[in-house]
């Protein structure tokens, strides 16, 4: 019996699309201190808070604005700390 060995390939476009196209950013505005609302701040001081003393935070399902509240308070924080 004599069996051939063949190397399948897929074809090209699936392999690298030239015309792949880039997801564009959003740059928007950074927020205020004052913008950001005061159940987000807290969180953020909780969440820097427990990073101090090497605890595991649970950090709440939330909106993409939400989030940028958050990390923002984060990003506070670490300019005052």
């Amino acid at each position: 019996m004599n069996i051939d060995a063949q190397i399948i390939t897929p074809p090209a476009p699936f392999v690298k699309s030239e015309t792949a196209k880039k997801h564009p950013r959003i740059v928007r505005e950074p927020l205020n201190s004052q913008d950001i609302t005061v159940p987000l701040k807290a969180l953020g001081r909780h969440i820097v808070k427990c990073q101090r003393k090497r605890q595991s935070v649970r950090v709440p399902a939330m909106r993409g604005s939400e989030l940028g509240q958050v990390l923002r308070t984060l990003e506070l924080k670490r300019a005052y700390a």
